[in-house]
């Protein structure tokens, strides 16, 4: 039997019936692997590449929602034995030294919260609010569903995310077509908060995205006296989101060949 490994699982699914110049390439998938592979190497993770959805649909069931709906089984059918699971995004870089985030959970429901444009989060909340009952949601608590942190006995929650989610499916599909804010994210922060579980999250390092919002792509240039970028100084994680998709392989190219030396130590 293999051994028990905590393990960060990223999604490298290229979706065959979406507009894929709107991604402006692919090859940023292979930069956050490259990355991620590192980072469980040298703290003694398994890195597990989810590339196989059981619903061929990804129109109407996209990765981003999918992925829940599968990642038990998934893991299950590849015989992984695991502790905690972390699913991360393919759209990140961590840090060749980041911390080890799985000794921070405390085995607890671990997110970062979500707060780079809370404009976005308010309409997201409220545009949902109709399929969840109207139930009042503390926008404080609100997370992001890009780096989620989570164990077995979190499986009921993620069985009454699918379960919700297919029960209302037309809703949430029109939704994403109206309320226009993102697919699985909103609906997951429902679930999670009105289930009362206990929610730990990480410091703000460990998911550090909306790059350009914080001025964080440059150095300080008034110092003018290290040309190193703030969010490769200060952050533990980097999320190349919140602009352009098509901007996100170019930079994230850039990146990599600024840090790569690091992770080929």
């Amino acid at each position: 039997m293999n051994p028990i490994k905590n393990i960060v699982v990223i999604p490298m699914v290229i979706p065959k019936d979406k507009k894929l110049d709107k991604f402006g390439g692919w090859e940023w998938m292979n930069h956050s692997k490259q990355a991620w592979q590192y980072w469980c190497d040298k703290n003694g993770h398994e890195l597990v590449i989810y590339d196989k959805p059981s619903i061929e649909d990804t129109s109407k069931f996209r990765i981003t929602v999918q992925r829940w709906f599968d990642i038990f089984n998934f893991l299950d059918e590849k015989s992984i034995n695991y502790n905690q699971i972390a699913i991360i995004d393919a759209s990140s870089i961590p840090k060749w030294d980041c911390p080890d985030f799985f000794n921070l959970t405390d085995n607890k429901f671990t997110v970062g919260r979500e707060s780079d444009n809370l404009g976005w989060v308010y309409e997201a909340v409220e545009g949902y609010k109709d399929v969840f009952d109207n139930y009042e949601f503390d926008i404080n608590k609100y997370f992001c569903s890009s780096f989620v942190i989570f164990n077995k006995s979190h499986k009921p929650i993620i069985d009454q995310f699918k379960e919700k989610y297919m029960k209302d499916l037309d809703q949430f599909l029109n939704l994403q077509k109206t309320v226009r804010r993102g697919t699985c994210q909103t609906p997951l922060n429902y679930i999670v908060q009105m289930s009362g579980i206990d929610v730990n999250y990480l410091p703000m390092p460990f998911r550090l995205s909306h790059l350009h919002r914080k001025d964080m792509l440059g150095p300080n240039w008034q110092l003018n006296e290290d040309p190193t970028p703030f969010f490769i100084k200060y952050g533990y994680i980097w999320f190349f989101s919140g602009f352009d998709k098509r901007s996100r392989d170019k930079i994230m190219e850039q990146t990599w060949d600024l840090v790569r030396h690091e992770y080929e130590k």
